[in-house]
């Protein structure tokens, strides 16, 4: 372009364009630590309140975590196959506490079963669980197999809300940041 007046024009509307990426780029980012740190948050909580209150170091935390996902995929898979089409977008409501129950059912019988025994040994106690933990990690591959299992978004917490033009937060993750939020009040007011 020969014209100073028409490069300025387009060196400035290139400037805007780059800030407008790199602001668009920025709060991506941040949503995305603050979703994923909502998930850490979450398992955090369970080892600060495991540790706190019994003294003890479980490294099956993650595998009850785990019981808790596959649990969810279980009431997903029920809600598919038992109940009407339409139902299916409300089994999120039904895997939540499922998902809750079944984490602290294992964690029960874990409890009964031998860290109850081995209350104020700490070593004895981080080796049991590793070992409980290499034992549910297992027993999960076997039931479910080795590949990761598909949990769906239900279609009201699919899409997103569009705050740039080139910016749209999901509302799973926005699901997520509150959900933690939520049980982070609750475990203040606990």
């Amino acid at each position: 372009e020969s014209s100073a007046t028409v490069k300025a024009a387009l060196s400035a509307a290139l400037a805007s364009l780059d800030r407008s990426l790199a602001v668009s780029s920025a709060l991506s980012q941040a949503f995305t630590g603050i979703s994923l740190g909502s998930i850490l948050l979450l398992a955090a909580l369970g080892l600060a309140i495991t540790y706190g209150l019994m003294g003890v170091i479980n490294m099956a935390h993650g595998e009850l975590m785990m019981i808790g996902a596959y649990a969810t995929y279980v009431v997903q898979n029920l809600f598919r196959n038992l109940l009407p089409e339409a139902a299916f977008d409300f089994y999120i409501l039904a895997a939540i506490p499922a998902s809750f129950l079944a984490a602290a059912a294992v964690g029960a019988v874990l409890e009964r079963g031998v860290i109850r025994w081995l209350y104020g040994r700490p070593l004895e106690t981080l080796l049991a669980t590793w070992g409980i933990s290499l034992i549910l990690m297992q027993a999960v591959r076997n039931l479910f197999g080795a590949q990761n299992v598909p949990v769906e978004n239900p279609a009201w917490l699919s899409g997103g809300v569009a705050v740039m033009s080139n910016l749209t937060l999901p509302y799973n993750r926005i699901a997520i940041i509150i959900f933690a939020l939520l049980v982070l009040a609750g475990v203040a007011a606990l």
